[in-house]
């Protein structure tokens, strides 16, 4: 650490002591990387100082500290962003892990800005009301929405953008102000689907909807009914109900290769079956375990196919499941290395009536979002990554321009036609609010 930097460091740290709870402002390099373990291990880089905060005024507090003493700042909250881009080397990290209360209103909630999707689903549960998240309980509930939100319940409740009623923001000047539909409205626009390059979402109010509990499962199909299982599933959701949502992928199991199909129905109960049933009929299940079950319980299932390790992400958004789409999807599916997945959702529903304008977040047709996700524990991850890049460039050649801003890192060039026709107004928003580029917590146009 040069001498310029550990004078910043002890400055920051002097304004905060003053300011913060004993023991909230870290400065050892040894601690800090015990605090700072995003899922992804690949990311290396590392804040010089950390301030756990446990109210807005603390942010506030943080962000003034950082912003006299001219160090640069990043944001953690849920630690899922896949490429670090929040995380900046020699920065202060504002940590919102701490920030975890979920408190429910009727069909609302006020989320706390560290709280995880599994926070807020077993906060709701009780309440019979269950939140559009993703699915994996241990995501970032406010990284999650503000990214966009893909999850289940897309069909009838649409992304997560779309539940955002509110975001209690910390602006690069240290003030805190509220986002709605009235007040500060560029802000709340740009926020829903700009993510946090505008501020530190300490608090936001989301809408909630009565599926706490829903019809859900796997079903399998071995890997020789791939294609015609896929090209099934095409011509069923052509047709489907909102409120069925099948998602599908690729993964290894013990007995080799299969196609899954992950159906949720979150309609009438007394339709489940009839629903499910078309899913089935796709081709011959080699598993097939759906029942009714509580949608947390659902999400965190899912949470050690998924846990803290090293992983190479693509995300290509392709605008449908065309016959060369699905030869690119079972090419790499066939060269995919043990450990690693696909995953696709499938944007439909009330996800697609949202007018392009309306929100940042410019995917508003039907479309598909493949996770090509490489993971490994035990190697050098060079075969895994390798063919997480092939994937991605084979199912890339059938995508939509752009590409999922929250798995973009910085500098990538995608980012200029992520936002599409509302690419102006938010780089007009980001100016107004942020003009010193404090936040960088996903790539935007340059």
């Amino acid at each position: 650490m040069s001498s310029t930097m550990g004078t910043g460091v002890d400055t920051v740290a002097g304004l905060l002591r003053e300011q913060l709870p004993s023991g909230m402002v870290v400065t050892g390099p040894s601690v800090i990387s015990e605090l700072v373990r995003p899922w992804n291990a690949g990311v290396k880089r590392r804040p010089s100082i950390v301030a756990r905060c446990a109210t807005t005024a603390d942010v506030q507090a943080a962000v003034r500290a950082a912003r006299s003493a001219g160090m640069p700042l990043s944001v953690l909250a849920g630690g899922h962003d896949v490429t670090g881009s929040a995380i900046r080397d020699g920065s202060l990290l504002v940590d919102l892990s701490g920030m975890r209360q979920v408190t429910v209103d009727g069909a609302e909630a006020r989320v706390a800005g560290g709280a995880t999707a599994s926070d807020v689903l077993d906060a709701t549960r009780p309440h019979g009301q269950a939140a559009a998240v993703g699915t994996v309980s241990s995501v970032g509930f406010a990284g999650l929405t503000l990214g966009g939100g893909y999850g289940t319940l897309i069909g009838v409740a649409g992304l997560g953008v779309d539940n955002l009623l509110s975001a209690e923001v910390v602006l690069a000047d240290g003030r805190a102000v509220t986002a709605d539909p009235v007040h500060e409205p560029d802000l709340f626009w740009a926020l829903r689907g700009g993510g946090g390059n505008f501020g530190v979402v300490t608090e936001l109010r989301t809408r909630l909807h009565p599926f706490a509990t829903v019809t859900t499962g796997t079903i399998a199909f071995g890997w020789d009914q791939a294609r015609s299982v896929l090209e099934g599933w095409r011509e069923l959701m052509a047709s489907a109900d909102d409120a069925l949502d099948v998602m599908f992928g690729a993964m290894h199991t013990p007995g080799g290769l299969v196609l899954y199909t992950a159906p949720t129905w979150a309609g009438d109960p007394g339709r489940a079956a009839s629903q499910v049933a078309g899913v089935r009929a796709l081709g011959d299940p080699v598993l097939d375990d759906v029942d009714r079950r509580a949608l947390a319980d659902t999400v965190h299932a899912l949470d050690d196919a998924f846990p803290r390790g090293n992983y190479h992400f693509a995300a290509p958004i392709l605008p449908g499941l065309t016959n060369d789409a699905i030869d690119a999807f079972l090419r790499s599916a066939e060269a995919m290395p043990a450990t690693c997945v696909l995953n696709v959702h499938h944007a439909h529903g009330a996800a697609t009536r949202v007018p392009v304008t309306d929100t940042a977040y410019a995917y508003r047709d039907e479309h598909l979002v493949v996770e090509v996700i490489g993971a490994w524990a035990d190697s050098d991850g060079a075969a895994e990554s390798a063919w997480a890049r092939d994937a991605g460039h084979h199912l890339g050649a059938h995508a939509l321009p752009g590409g999922w801003p929250n798995a973009l890192a910085h500098g990538d060039q995608r980012a200029r036609d992520a936002y599409g026709v509302n690419t102006s107004r938010l780089l007009a928003v980001k100016s107004h609010y942020d003009p010193d580029q404090v936040f960088k917590a996903t790539p935007l146009p340059e």
